[in-house]
């Protein structure tokens, strides 16, 4: 394809219609008025049209190429009764749809259900026939010693399987527990009886193990602490000897990441607990350990690195050792002792404890239901609408200003990158003095950074803080980056203080990717727009005000992300929450909020109210009650709202059924997700039959109905199916 063909159709349609006439005719037409040349413009512009709708309809054959309107006529031909829609699904039902005639192949086969149950709900699947955990009476002909009436206390591995199973109403482990029990009267379709001879289980595994840190590192390379985006550990609180791998301290169990689609074998294969994202148990990483032990060099790299000091080298997998299963060396190398249910090591040197002076560097995963708050998942889609959102044009707009750009990685202290924010802030000071336009700062690893940043946007400018790593460039992009060059994912930067904006009017700032130890706040000025987007906050947003300086025009928007709170001053006029959790009060008293997809755990105090498939858990008032609406949420006790449709309770000084989470550790991977035992009123309240609040958008319920339905006709004679877990 040449250049021509590749950026404009018309332009290339032409250039073929012109080949095929005479040379002299296209010579008397340059002498004339063109006419003949007009003409053909007009042609080639209808077979540019014409070709690219048979390019459309030759994709179209295919279920892999064709667009998404056409997925539902090879579905009605395949004889596909119900094509499931509205789940939330990047890829709609196309998997579903392209699988079918497979799945027919292999009806009623365990392999199949699990598939079918992966395709529909988006969430790896694990499928248990219960008749064969059943305890039976052994003939002497056919003794079956793998599920003995009583479980035996010397495979710890087994009870190790069971007791996380049973650990918590919202097991992280659901479908491996792999004891015999005693069978059940009660049927699996009811959700209280499992056991029986005709039980099938499908077990849905719905959080996401995010890396932090790049799973590839060779386990001898040297480098700089945070090299490879490895984050930095945290020291444990109250004098306790080690570090919490979590860069805020909290204790959140360790993941090992799934195996890829490619890697199981497809339908055939049945999930184990490597194709699931399931916490990192401790005898499943010995056994990972002992592996890499054996081998003497990692392939396949192990779910766990560490490194001593900004400038050590990995430790290699004889100096990682499991506590509570292994003992430390007596040598005088580093050692440590990792414990993965909690997520915290402590490092040793000749058995005794250690904190290096230069700290601890982590490569892990972790696991989280959604994308929200600050992690290193692809932010593009949700960063993108972020900067549509800001009244100054995005960075990449055809005709956008553009001022400049600094990169902000650990260590640096030379060259166009800079070492700290006040630097890259600084430096884009600068860039503003010779005029406005959008500059962008981009946080290229996961360091820890301490320090209290401020910065000034001018009239009519805006900035771009971004975690994210430079995209390369291409040869004509060598001396100047082309505006919007990056890539927001893979980078989880750390914060430790107060990060203070300022703004005069028209100016804005759009901060996505960060995790703040401290407080957002806006300082007295006159500032348009800030937007934050993919954050985690552990502070509060605040703002400041003056009698001459109180930010009267300003919009500020929280979109999927994790805050401590938001007071706003008696002049902000807007406050926007969008699919985030809010684990503290909303102060705005000048403000009109608007919530959707949120979950707030504290008062609410605001001028009017708009809010859509929330859970204001907490007291909500709301002076001017006569504009707004509130649907499809719950709000606390003692709440005086603007009128309401289809809420919890029905009436604002009514009574109703309250949140019941699964947990309100903010380390924990179902974070203020609704629980089991919370009432159906709020589970299926939300729009279109989904729960309230935060995880709104995964469509949790609706996608488990759809693997119901879809799974019944491909069940084994007389089965009986059971959705477990969500």
């Amino acid at each position: 394809m040449t250049a021509v063909e590749a950026h404009d159709p018309r332009e290339a349609a032409l250039v073929r219609l012109r080949a095929r006439l005479p040379a002299h005719l296209l010579a008397r037409d340059a002498e004339a008025d063109r006419l003949l040349d007009a003409l053909l413009g007009a042609v080639a512009g209808e077979l540019a049209v014409l070709e690219a709708d048979l390019d459309e309809l030759y994709d179209a054959w295919f279920v892999e190429t064709c667009p998404d309107w056409v997925v539902p006529y090879i579905a009605d031909l395949v004889g596909l009764d119900e094509v499931p829609t509205g789940l939330g699904l990047a890829g709609g039902p196309r998997a579903l749809v392209a699988n079918t005639v497979a799945y027919r192949r292999r009806k009623g086969t365990l392999g199949v259900l699990e598939q079918i149950a992966r395709d529909v709900t988006g969430r790896p699947a694990r499928a248990v026939e219960f008749y064969r955990l059943l305890v039976t009476t052994a003939h002497v002909g056919h003794v079956r010693g793998d599920r003995p009436a009583t479980a035996s206390v010397r495979d710890a591995a087994r009870a190790e399987l069971a007791g996380l199973d049973l650990a918590s109403p919202f097991s992280l482990t659901p479908g491996l527990d792999p004891l015999a029990h005693t069978a059940e009267v009660r049927r699996i379709g009811s959700g209280r009886g499992r056991y029986g001879i005709p039980a099938v289980g499908i077990f849905l595994h719905p959080v996401q193990v995010y890396e932090v840190g790049a799973p590839g590192s060779p386990n001898s390379a040297p480098g700089t602490g945070t090299q490879g985006g490895w984050s930095r550990a945290r020291r444990l609180p109250g004098g306790e000897d080690g570090y919490a791998i979590d860069p805020l301290g909290r204790r959140s169990p360790l993941f090992a990441p799934p195996r890829r689609d490619e890697a199981t074998g497809g339908i055939e294969h049945l999930a184990g607990e490597a194709d699931l994202p399931v916490p990192l148990r401790p005898r499943r990483l010995l056994a990972l350990l002992a592996a890499a032990r054996r081998i003497g060099d990692v392939t396949d790299p192990l779910p766990l690195g560490v490194r001593i000091g900004a400038a050590g080298t990995v430790l290699p997998p004889q100096a990682v050792k499991v506590r509570g299963l292994e003992a430390v060396d007596a040598t005088p190398r580093d050692q440590v002792l990792v414990d993965p249910v909690s997520g915290t090591l402590t490092c040793y040197r000749d058995c005794s404890v250690r904190h290096p002076a230069d700290g601890v560097f982590v490569r892990y995963a972790y696991g989280s239901l959604a994308d929200v708050g600050a992690g290193t998942h692809d932010r593009t889609g949700v960063h993108e609408a972020a900067l549509a959102l800001e009244a100054c044009p995005s960075a990449g707009g055809a005709g956008a200003p553009y001022a400049g750009h600094t990169a902000v990685r650990s260590g640096a202290t030379a060259g166009p990158e800079k070492g700290t924010f006040g630097e890259a802030f600084a430096a884009a000071e600068a860039a503003w003095a010779s005029g406005g336009g959008t500059y962008e700062v981009t946080v290229a690893d996961s360091a820890t950074y301490e320090e209290s940043p401020g910065v000034d946007v001018p009239a009519g400018a805006r900035l771009v803080l971004v975690a994210a790593g430079r995209a390369p460039l291409s040869s004509d992009e060598a001396t100047v980056p082309r505006p919007g060059a990056y890539t927001p994912s893979g980078v989880r930067p750390h914060l430790v203080g107060d990060l203070t904006v300022t703004g005069a009017e028209g100016a804005s700032v759009l901060i996505d990717g960060l995790l703040l130890e401290g407080d957002l706040v806006v300082a007295a000025g006159r500032l348009t727009g800030l937007t934050l987007s993919q954050c985690t906050v552990t502070g509060r947003i605040r703002t400041e005000e003056t009698a001459e300086r109180g930010n009267g025009q300003l919009r500020v928007r929280v979109v999927s992300s994790v805050v401590n709170g938001v007071s706003l001053g008696t002049r902000v006029p807007s406050l926007c929450v969008t699919g985030s959790a809010v684990a503290g009060d909303v102060t705005g008293t000048a403000a009109h909020a608007a919530f959707e997809d949120s979950t707030v755990r504290g008062g609410v105090t605001v001028r009017s109210l708009d809010g859509s498939s929330c859970v204001l858990d907490g007291t909500v008032t709301v002076e001017h009650r006569q504009t707004g609406c509130l649907r499809f949420s719950y709000s606390g006790p003692g709440s005086r709202t603007p009128r309401r449709y289809r809420c919890v309770p029905e009436e604002a000084d009514g009574t109703g059924p309250g949140p019941v989470y699964a947990s309100l550790d903010p380390g924990s991977p179902v974070y203020l997700a609704l629980g089991r035992g919370c009432s159906e009123a709020l589970r299926k309240g939300g729009e279109s039959g989904a729960e309230m609040g935060v995880h709104h958008p995964l469509r949790r319920p609706l996608r488990v109905a759809a693997a119901a339905r879809a799974l019944a006709p491909y069940l084994p004679v007389q089965a009986e199916i059971g959705m477990c877990g969500s």
